[in-house]
């Protein structure tokens, strides 16, 4: 049972639900019916939401059944009581401190890796796809244009993500793969803490010399010379955000003065 409009998208328009079978409210994505009026799109946003539903992570949205009425297509996902990234960071003043950036920033990468390790690319990472919930848990809520590793480039047609967070190559119709997602991971680091996009010069300056390290390299053109992968990627994350754990200082330890123990 439909019961309100809570977003709209290029793609989809989503809706607070009520499944009567479990009693539980849910969200129900519904494709936009000029998209569904492509049959290919159709198949593959069938093929691979089924993927995606494939998925088990704290950090993504669950996916309860993808289905099709009539000529419409929709998704009945988990319904989380949280906003999404973007009107947090407006809530706090339109950015946020290192510290919190990089608790989301790790939550956001292990839900990564959990998709990479499935061969599924996000292809969208942006604010708006990452709802953070009253407990300050991030959970990614849109896969819509996700692909498998080994699929075809998506068809110049269709949407292909935005272009604040995506990589060059997205928009040159170029291969995609998994350093294209941790482009778009570097880029909403930066957007967190900085609120702008571009990691030119004088933005990067605002970052922290191991931040500005991680941002730099995620971010280059060539995606040959990126973190090339989340393993990667991940130790870095961490450094940054504990630097006294991984201080190149040893940390003093005290040790009791030895004894002679008599037989």
């Amino acid at each position: 049972e439909i019961l309100e409009l809570i977003g709209s998208g290029g793609m989809a328009n989503v809706y607070k639900a009520r499944c009567h079978r479990l009693n539980r409210l849910v969200a129900v994505k519904i494709l936009k019916s000029d998209l569904a009026e492509n049959a290919d799109f159709r198949r593959r946003f069938r093929d691979e939401s089924r993927a995606v539903a494939q998925l088990s992570h704290a950090n993504i949205v669950s996916v309860y059944d993808v289905s099709t009425s009539g000529e419409t297509e929709y998704i009945v996902m988990e319904l989380i009581d949280g906003i999404t990234l973007k009107q947090y960071m407006r809530k706090r003043g339109s950015s946020l401190n290192w510290r919190e950036a990089l608790h989301f920033m790790t939550q956001i990468l292990q839900a990564l890796r959990h998709a990479h390790s499935r061969g599924i690319i996000h292809r969208d990472i942006k604010p708006q796809n990452v709802i953070v919930d009253s407990f300050g848990k991030c959970h990614f809520i849109d896969l819509g244009i996700s692909r498998f590793l080994n699929s075809s480039k998506t068809s110049d047609t269709l949407v292909m993500g935005t272009r604040l967070t995506a990589p060059p190559e997205q928009f040159g119709y170029q291969q995609t793969d998994l350093r294209s997602d941790i482009y778009s991971l570097g880029i909403l680091l930066l957007y967190c803490i900085t609120g702008e996009y571009k990691p030119e010069n004088a933005v990067l300056m605002e970052l922290s010399e191991p931040v500005r390290q991680i941002v730099t390299k995620a971010t280059m053109f060539d995606p040959d010379k990126r973190y090339q992968t989340t393993e990667e990627l991940l130790p870095d994350l961490l450094k940054a955000r504990y630097p006294s754990v991984f201080s190149s200082q040893p940390i003093p330890i005290a040790v009791p003065p030895f004894r002679k123990h008599s037989r």
